[in-house]
């Protein structure tokens, strides 16, 4: 289709995955569903997606399929096993087969709960991806990570479960909230600061005045920059320190605040603690320290915890951090834009626990 960009990224064992990218391009979609050759489509969505772009999703999957509309409450507190259970209990009674096919259409926690269900599901249907907020165009949906929540964790539940394709139209992101572009942002933030500082600067000179072309361009170059880790590593192992940034205090903070802070306003949050860590071992110049916080504060992030978050409260959840290796955190502490610091060649620093008690305490 005229307008239309296609990517590829690495699923593992040699094989890959296109991602669409364009501008108003879901009426195209009919000719990218068609191979499919779905008796059915499932489109799981939440409440907060805009009431009149479900309906275009769904009547123009009806015309290759029949197609059935699955709502669940919006926010965090969703992304939980009650609730697959109860999006997977609607999709069997409506007559889901093995080749039904799972339409996510949402941000992160849809993109993430569909994918799993898709996993879960008859051991395994096909899905893919309409993503519709920053976040999940740039960082959740490119990917194979699918997980729920549990209680105090974040992802606890998941599955590494491949998309067939990832569908991005640019322009559903129009509607959104200025705080949901700036919190999408953020993760472009962590990208930067981990692969391009070209791009670090680029978000900077453009901070707090964000156009449409700009936030577009963001979008397509964030995409690569994840593109290029999933290449070298689709399974996230390795690299994924590099995709963490921020998220060890950030996830934390994201489930203490349970559906008060987005996920990227957590992970500027955690971002910019993280930074202080670094600071407070001697890894990172003061400098930068405050240029990472400069930049998500000009963009409007908050960049302080809570002052209703203890540091207990975050002590104890860090506990249940997905990423726990041991008895002791790990924490991704980069030393310079593109460079982490290393203990024995490897990404991961067990910080002790009276400097981290110390910094999280000045991060409020």
């Amino acid at each position: 289709m005229v307008g239309m960009e296609t990517l590829e990224f690495d699923i593992g064992h040699n094989a890959t995955r296109k991602i669409y990218i364009g501008s108003n391009t879901l009426e195209a979609l009919p000719d990218y569903v068609r191979g499919l050759s779905a008796d059915k489509f499932f489109i799981v969505s939440d409440t907060n997606v805009d009431r009149l772009l479900k309906t275009r999703v769904k009547d123009s999957l009806a015309g290759v399929a029949e197609t059935h509309l699955v709502l669940f409450p919006a926010g965090e507190g969703s992304k939980t096993l009650s609730t697959l259970e109860a999006v997977a209990a609607q999709i069997l009674e409506a007559g889901a087969t093995k080749t039904s096919v799972i339409v996510c259409l949402g941000g992160g926690v849809v993109g993430n709960l569909g994918g799993l269900l898709a996993a879960l599901l008859f051991r395994g249907i096909r899905f893919f991806h309409i993503p519709t907020t920053l976040v999940a165009q740039i960082d959740s949906a490119i990917g194979i990570k699918q997980a729920v929540n549990y209680r105090k964790g974040k992802n606890l539940f998941g599955q590494y479960y491949p998309p067939e394709f990832v569908f991005v139209d640019l322009a559903t992101t129009r509607s959104l909230a200025d705080r949901h572009i700036r919190a999408g942002i953020a993760e472009s933030v962590k990208h930067a600061l981990c692969q391009d500082r070209d791009f670090f600067d680029y978000l900077e000179q453009n901070a707090g005045g964000y156009s449409w072309e700009v936030i577009d361009k963001i979008s397509r170059h964030t995409i690569k920059l994840k593109l290029e880790l999933l290449k070298l590593d689709p399974f996230e192992g390795k690299l994924d320190p590099q995709l963490e940034l921020g998220h060890t205090i950030g996830h934390a903070l994201e489930i203490i605040k349970m559906g008060q802070l987005l996920h990227g306003e957590a992970i500027a949050i955690g971002m910019v603690a993280e930074t202080r860590l670094s600071c407070a071992l001697g890894f990172m110049k003061d400098e930068l320290c405050r240029k990472i916080e400069g930049i998500f504060q000009k963009i409007g992030l908050p960049t302080r915890i809570p002052a209703d978050v203890s540091v207990d409260q975050i002590m104890d959840t860090l506990r249940y951090d997905n990423k726990r290796r041991t008895d002791r955190n790990d924490f991704f502490l980069l030393e310079d834009f593109t460079r982490f610091h290393k203990t024995n060649d490897k990404i991961g620093t067990k910080v002790p626990e009276a400097v981290l008690r110390e910094v999280l305490e000045d991060c409020h």
